[in-house]
């Protein structure tokens, strides 16, 4: 009664869960497709944080196209109205310069007039004179002020065409077309929107070309291989156990029993991991499809018992059972103390899915009707001879030897700290990025300087300070492009001094410009009073201004500590450049940061971590079957460990060891945990033996075949996995031995 009881209760609540799955698919926001979930929490301190979420964000809203092709400027207009359509476009007026700085040209001077003599500064003017309203120009900005100081600080590489921002390359004319999203672009409808209106102007127009540059891009990217692969490895991995399990059952009850857990398993699992987390990982779905090689062991070793013992299943196989699950539950709830998020998603799924399969097995399937046939019993009898004879010694030396050699490839194994592992972006699409920010002369936005100061004005001057070293940089080669506020907002010590500079410029030249040009005297005396009433540009009204929300990403503002901080954005750089940008950073106002190193890194401390997490588990689980077996733990323990050190010295000897190979060692040893303890436990039946085997084999199809996805991290873990559950298995005949005792 007591079980009844139980399994009406378990069915109350899978289909709570299902109610709670269907609420939480209704919302856009529960799928997450963002790789950098897999990454804690910044160690770093509270003005690194702050700066990079600052820089990130700033890149995160904005996309890049460049349009080249057969009429490029028909294209990029047609491209625009597409995104304009879709609400992803911007308008190129809206964020003009020209129209925002107007008011204050003569507090703006380029370097380039600022070093002229006064003859240039006339020839000048006389040059702009002939221009159509050339007199009007005496009044507003005779020398052209504020035309030289954009050309020098806005253009680079840009030129109008049409209203249109062009660049010329290798003979072929680019048109930039940039966009702006409102919402995250991990959201797959913002996504699917930009892909859809990408579409229909490829429609349109087949043969332009276009070069991607923007953070949704590469989200968009992750997110349609995430999908792509949940679908083709999850289908594969289940038609495969289909097959294994039609060739050793071939009942299709049997077929359909077995994959019971599996889907209460995914139910109880993915609405509550929501739940927990608020959102869902698309990895963690397509790692938690591959939990499917695990939980369906559970529902192998009952039928296999079922089937081929004349008893039903007693104490001592319950017993088994749950001792695989708690050890299993153990490796993977390890994950739980890192200090990755992405991780703990992942361990918390597989530990409810794992949960779910395994209450189905006790609550549900043992009361179900037996489907048998004799290609069960055929199977167990091929594979029964498959163990270690009395007095078989030389496999015994071989294994020795093989676990020799693993010890000493261990011994120099390397943590590989790439950022490969977390970057699933197809390379055509980083080298499109790559050349769009090489053609604009962009700062990538990977590092940059922190800078401080005690005042707003005092930071303006610091980081004025810094365009000398940093142009001779630019200048050598070393560093490819960088900027900050101050290269658009001056600080308002140069703003007066520019001011000063000017008078002297029109009390000499003005006189002589006006007499060459015949020009009325009064022109000349409202061109001087124009001077006389310039404002000086604010930091609020330039930072706070469209044309200045580039700059407004690299201000900080003011802290909680009093001081002021700004970013420094800095393209690549050569070693020298780097260590030319580390040298000038040793002053107590300004830090170099490059993010990827950092990361870099966070990683190789994390994969630190996680090998000392992962000896942890193993010592934790060597206590708990030393504790329940007595003297037969070692056959529980060597098909998993043993396992794992092949493993790992297979994987030294390939490169590096990275995060996720030590995760997939965490999945190893949690699987070979159940067939090292059917081993322990039931070392002479064939019934354990045939489900240890399907076991091994249903995990390799499972996990294995995410050695086939193109995500690195994925990869990583599938092929460790791959390699790991095939040792297991090779071992299992090692732990049942015949002539090594074992107690009942």
């Amino acid at each position: 009664m007591k079980w009844r009881a139980l399994a009406w209760l378990w069915a109350a609540l899978l289909l709570a869960c299902a109610l709670l799955l269907v609420s939480q698919l209704r919302n856009a926001e529960f799928w997450d497709t963002r790789i950098t979930a897999l990454l804690p929490a910044s160690d770093q301190g509270a003005n690194l944080q702050q700066a990079d979420r600052q820089l990130g964000g700033a890149f995160e809203q904005r996309f890049v196209l460049l349009v080249g092709g057969p009429a490029p400027l028909a294209a990029a207009q047609s491209l625009q109205q597409h995104l304009q359509a879709a609400g992803l476009g911007r308008a190129q007026a809206a964020n003009r310069p020209d129209q925002q700085l107007a008011d204050y040209r003569y507090s703006l001077l380029s370097d380039q007039l600022r070093g002229a003599e006064s003859q240039a500064w006339s020839a000048r003017a006389l040059n702009r004179l002939l221009l159509p309203g050339g007199s009007e120009t005496l009044t507003r900005d005779p020398f052209g002020l504020l035309d030289s100081w954009l050309e020098e600080r806005f253009n680079g590489p840009l030129r109008l065409r049409q209203g249109l921002p062009t660049l010329q390359h290798d003979g072929q004319l680019w048109v930039l077309v940039s966009g702006e999203i409102s919402a995250s672009p991990y959201q797959l409808a913002v996504q699917q929107q930009l892909q859809a209106s990408l579409e229909a102007f490829q429609a349109q127009w087949p043969r332009a070309q276009l070069l991607r540059s923007g953070l949704i891009f590469h989200a968009a990217a992750g997110a349609a291989q995430a999908q792509r692969e949940m679908s083709t490895l999850g289908l594969a991995s289940l038609l495969g156990l289909v097959l294994l399990f039609w060739l050793v059952f071939r009942r299709l009850r049997t077929l359909e029993l077995l994959l019971v857990p599996i889907g209460c398993g995914l139910l109880l699992a993915l609405p509550l991991t929501g739940l927990l987390f608020g959102q869902v990982n698309l990895l963690t779905l397509v790692f938690g499809v591959s939990i499917i090689g695990i939980a369906v062991d559970y529902a192998l070793h009952l039928q296999c018992q079922r089937q081929l013992v004349a008893e039903q299943p007693g104490r001592r196989f319950w017993s088994a059972l749950l001792l695989g699950l708690v050890s299993t539950l153990v490796a993977y709830l390890v994950q739980l103390i890192t200090p990755m998020p992405g991780l703990r998603q992942m361990a918390c799924f597989a530990a409810l899915g794992l949960l779910g399969a395994w209450l189905t097995v006790r609550l549900w399937l043992v009361n179900w009707p037996l489907a048998t046939h004799p290609a069960t019993a055929a199977a167990a009898a091929r594979l029964a001879p498959l163990r270690l004879r009395r007095g078989q010694r030389w496999p015994w030396v071989v294994l020795a030897l093989l676990l020799l050699l693993a010890l000493v490839a261990i011994s120099r194994v390397q943590f590989s700290a790439s950022l490969q592992q977390l970057n699933p972006s197809p390379p055509q699409l980083i080298a499109e990025q790559q050349q769009v920010q090489t053609l604009l002369l962009q700062p990538g936005g990977s590092r940059y300087l922190l800078v401080s100061a005690a005042d707003e004005q005092a930071l303006l001057q610091r980081l004025e300070s810094l365009d000398a070293p940093l142009q001779q940089l630019q200048a050598s080669g070393e560093l490819s492009a960088y900027t900050h506020a101050a290269r658009h907002l001056p600080s308002l010590a140069r703003q007066q001094q520019t001011q000063r500079l000017l008078r002297e410029r029109y009390q000499q030249a003005l006189p002589a410009l006006r007499a060459a040009s015949g020009l009325p005297e009064r022109l000349q005396h409202q061109a001087l009073a124009a001077l006389e009433q310039a404002p000086l540009l604010q930091p609020a009204q330039w930072l706070n201004s469209p044309a200045g929300a580039a700059d407004a990403a690299l201000w900080l503002g003011q802290q909680a500590s009093g001081d002021w901080l700004a970013l420094v954005a800095l393209g690549e750089a050569s070693p020298a450049g780097v260590a030319a940008l580390q040298q000038l950073a040793a002053a107590d106002d300004l830090l170099y940061h490059d993010r990827v190193a950092a990361l870099s890194a966070q990683l190789a401390r994390l994969a630190h971590s996680m090998a000392s997490w992962l000896a942890v588990a193993v010592a934790l689980l060597v206590l708990l079957l030393v504790w329940r077996l007595r003297l037969d733990a070692w056959r529980a323990l060597l098909p998993p460990l043993g396992a794992v050190l092949l493993t790992l010295g297979c994987l030294s000897l390939t490169g590096g060891i990275g995060l996720f190979h030590l995760l997939g060692l965490l999945l190893v040893l949690g699987i070979g945990l159940d067939a090292g303890i059917f081993s322990a436990q039931e070392p002479d039946s064939a019934a354990a033996w045939l489900a240890v085997s399907l076991s091994c084999a249903s995990s390799m199809l499972a996990f294995g075949l995410l050695a086939f996805s193109a995500t690195p991290a994925l990869h990583f873990l599938g092929l460790t996995c791959l390699l790991g559950l095939a040792f297991t298995w090779a071992l299992v005949p090692f732990a049942r031995a015949e002539g090594c005792g074992h107690s009942h």
